[in-house]
């Protein structure tokens, strides 16, 4: 490929789009197979009509039986080459999409080979509809919940929606369910205050942490289980932090532990009503 206005080779791709390295001109957008939704772009936007062609083949295959053999037969490889070069082009791509969300979440890396195990894991199970796509998000998302990461199942999805990827918790159910993800939302609920303290108190939430424990052991268990648990959090952030003395505002505290102001200012106002 050459730069159509400079007639360099030094051809990149960057976001997306085919850039001259020398003269910096964008040559166009690069057209990848999207094997996370299984579908091709269509050539100028237009339908390829392949009946011509497939209308010889089929002449050819109803004339002679030794043809219809060997059509089979070369189909096959093609079709055995095909699939083996796309599956392990979707495996780098989910691997890919695996990364970027940890870099994205401050997720450690080691969580990452974690998550491809599992990626592995679901896309070895007998009959899978998903997606390697939705694998691997739902292998992050078993990740982030059987650790008890502190990190919004919503953010990871918003997170895959900003590529421009249309992806929601009921795609990737079926894949959870295969994996059997467990979790125990106490420990959940815990992992999400701790990392509230830390944003917004520093050293001192070494300190706080015991009394929010306290707070959360004298909850009800209906209280917990129908809550959102990162809302539930800085709701008892916001209330043990009255009782040691500090003065904070409920659109501050939602703004730090990235929830919204106003299911925080209800939670609030049903557990510390003083």
């Amino acid at each position: 490929m050459k730069c159509p206005y400079c007639g360099s080779s030094r051809i990149i791709e960057r976001d997306g789009e085919y850039v001259c390295m020398d003269c910096s001109s964008v040559l166009g957008p690069v057209y990848v197979y999207d094997t996370y939704t299984q579908s091709s772009p269509l050539l100028d936007s237009e339908e390829i009509d392949l009946s011509p062609i497939w209308r010889a083949v089929d002449k050819n295959i109803r004339s002679n039986s030794n043809v219809r053999l060997s059509i089979y037969k070369r189909l096959k490889v093609i079709n055995d080459r095909f699939r083996l070069k796309r599956e392990s082009y979707s495996t780098y791509r989910a691997y890919d999409c695996m990364t970027f969300i940890a870099r994205s979440l401050g997720i450690d890396s080691e969580y990452v080979e974690e998550a491809k195990l599992m990626f592995q894991r679901i896309m070895s199970a007998g009959n899978v509809s998903a997606t390697y796509y939705q694998a691997a998000v739902a292998a992050m998302l078993y990740v982030i919940l059987s650790h008890n990461l502190p990190v919004n199942t919503k953010h990871v999805i918003n997170i895959c929606r900003s590529r421009g990827h249309k992806l929601t918790f009921e795609s990737i159910r079926e894949s959870l369910a295969i994996v059997k993800v467990k979790y125990s939302l106490r420990g959940r609920l815990l992992s999400y205050v701790k990392s509230g303290l830390i944003k917004l108190f520093g050293d001192s939430w070494v300190t706080m942490y015991p009394e929010a424990e306290k707070f959360l052991g004298k909850l009800r268990k209906s209280m917990i289980q129908s809550k959102s648990p990162s809302t539930l959090a800085a709701a008892i952030i916001y209330c043990v932090s009255k009782e040691f003395g500090y003065k904070l505002k409920i659109e501050d505290v939602a703004k730090v532990t990235q929830v919204s102001q106003f299911t925080l200012r209800d939670y609030v106002h049903r557990l510390c009503r003083d």
